[in-house]
């Protein structure tokens, strides 16, 4: 697929890092996500001259790193001047450790969990509740502390589960929220499609299925994020009050400012 004509998509990055502006996207009200103003992609590092120019001129107000410790060393963000930067590590486990993504983090966890669909359901359906990064971004946005950027180190899952709330907040359906989360996929596809011939010894026994997936995202993992929250709520309007703070005043400033 072309990617210029993807929704959202932000041309001089790497195709991999999925780089795109959750502008465009229609709520239920008709009316549309403004652009340059909720941005998400993979870490802001190694950027050329080019992609520095490119992050500037967004005129961030705040970006936030999903990141857990392990994932940042060697491999800062690149940060333009005005922008406020937090870390919060967007996922964690049960037993109140961050998940760690980095190369050895991955390896430490497939130790562990040989079943990466059931795993990565329960990160994603654990983010929708008492999420300190999540609750952080939502608060930015609300009182206006954008354009912002939010990412994590390859943009896909924790970078997706909170494109998923904020477009959940501003009234878009959940099959079009879906749809944006999957266009990570064909930023991927490369990757999806050509596995790494020679891979490290603790990958060897997992199904070529499951490294794909891996790779990339999968509809239902999200999905398994959306039924958790109308499990515990009547409304998403409930959650919305329940979770952020946000009443019904509070939800139509918000959308007020982020749809035209």
């Amino acid at each position: 697929m072309d990617l210029v004509s993807l929704p959202g998509y932000v041309p001089g990055f790497p195709d991999t890092m999925g780089v795109r502006d959750l502008g465009g996207q229609r709520a239920a009200d008709g009316r549309l996500v403004r652009h340059k103003t909720l941005l998400r992609g993979a870490a802001l590092v190694d950027l050329d001259e080019s992609m520095r120019a490119i992050v500037e001129s967004w005129c961030l107000r705040s970006m936030l790193d999903l990141r857990a410790d392990g994932e940042v060393v060697g491999r800062p963000d690149f940060v333009p001047a005005g922008a406020r930067y937090e870390r919060i590590p967007g996922m964690w486990t049960s037993d109140g450790r961050p998940v760690d993504f980095s190369p050895e983090g991955i390896e430490r966890i497939m130790e562990r969990e040989r079943n990466p669909e059931t795993f990565m359901g329960g990160l994603y359906a654990s983010m929708m509740f008492g999420n300190a990064a999540v609750h952080r971004l939502v608060a930015w946005v609300a009182s206006g502390e954008t354009p912002v950027y939010f990412h994590c180190s390859a943009g896909k899952d924790r970078t997706g589960v909170c494109a998923a709330v904020l477009l959940m907040l501003l009234g878009v359906p959940d099959e079009d929220i879906i749809a944006e989360f999957l266009l990570t996929n064909e930023y991927r596809a490369a990757e999806i499609a050509h596995l790494p011939k020679e891979l490290p010894a603790w990958m060897a026994d997992i199904a070529p299925e499951k490294l794909r997936r891996m790779a990339g995202v999968d509809e239902t993992t999200l999905q398994t994020a959306f039924d958790a929250v109308d499990a515990r709520h009547h409304t998403r309007e409930e959650y919305f009050q329940s979770e952020f703070g946000l009443d019904g005043e509070g939800l139509r400033a918000l959308r007020d400012r982020l749809l035209v």
